[in-house]
């Protein structure tokens, strides 16, 4: 049975040395577990909050959370650009793609510096919270949930944060990915335990991906139209699949509301 409060322990400890693993070096897959270590904390305290009927977990959780946000967006700036030189490598054939390449690199080393200093403003905030946050959970350390409310929470959680989007608009459908990203985190505290859960977290997963190929080819034309001319091929090139992209995250967003 899914036990939020053994996976905040876990995660807690996760943490701890994704942010020490970053300040030696922020390397993009340490910088990546980092961000992904951060919301998986906050999607087990909301689940906590939500179902685990433990006192003053609301309140006390919150100092923690605003930590948890600050590192996880000085982390998303080194992440997105991480993210984009990748996707470059498509279009490397293209004259000015070298160019954009190079405004990307200036841009993720001043990105880990904030990063950098970021990290070392939190870390011993983030530790402090995170041990108080044990002491109050550590009596429900042997908390479970049924698989049947874990469902019945995240399912709930989703629709009342997806009440009034409209996948058609492009920030709403970045609100969505973000979304989808929360609940599968949701259901997976108890993927382990029951296939039907498992299933869950997988579609939420399935329309996160598609939704975040087309968020990451959308950011990556944003900085190309900041960086190159007008008249560039490379800025074509990325509309042609930015468009494509979004068709599909249209197609797997309108299935995810219908079934939400």
């Amino acid at each position: 049975m899914p036990q939020p409060v053994s996976a905040f322990l876990r995660q807690g400890l996760m943490l701890k040395a994704a942010i020490a693993a970053c300040l030696k070096k922020a390397s993009p897959k340490r910088v990546h577990r980092l961000r992904s270590t951060t919301r998986r904390i906050e999607a087990t305290l909301e689940l906590l909050v939500l179902s685990a009927g433990i006192p003053r977990i609301d309140r006390q959780s919150k100092p923690l959370q605003r930590s948890l946000r600050k590192i996880r967006r000085a982390a998303g700036e080194v992440r997105d650009a991480d993210v984009q030189s990748d996707l470059l490598d498509a279009y490397n054939r293209t004259p000015d793609s070298k160019r954009l390449r190079k405004d990307l690199s200036a841009c993720r080393k001043k990105a880990e510096r904030k990063l950098i200093k970021r990290l070392e403003q939190e870390q011993k905030k983030i530790e402090l919270r995170l041990n108080n946050l044990e002491a109050i959970l550590s009596p429900a350390l042997d908390l479970n949930l049924s698989g049947t409310k874990l469902i019945n929470v995240t399912q709930s959680w989703f629709a009342e944060n997806t009440r009034g989007l409209d996948p058609h608009h492009d920030q709403d459908l970045h609100t969505l990915r973000k979304v989808s990203k929360t609940a599968r985190y949701l259901a997976e505290t108890g993927a382990d335990a029951s296939k039907t859960i498992a299933k869950l977290a997988e579609r939420y997963e399935s329309a996160q991906k598609t939704l975040g190929e087309w968020h990451d080819h959308f950011l990556l034309l944003h900085e190309a139209h900041t960086r190159l001319p007008p008249d560039s091929e490379t800025i074509e090139h990325i509309q042609q699949d930015t468009e494509r992209l979004h068709q599909r995250a249209d197609t797997a967003a309108g299935h995810l509301l219908a079934t939400a």
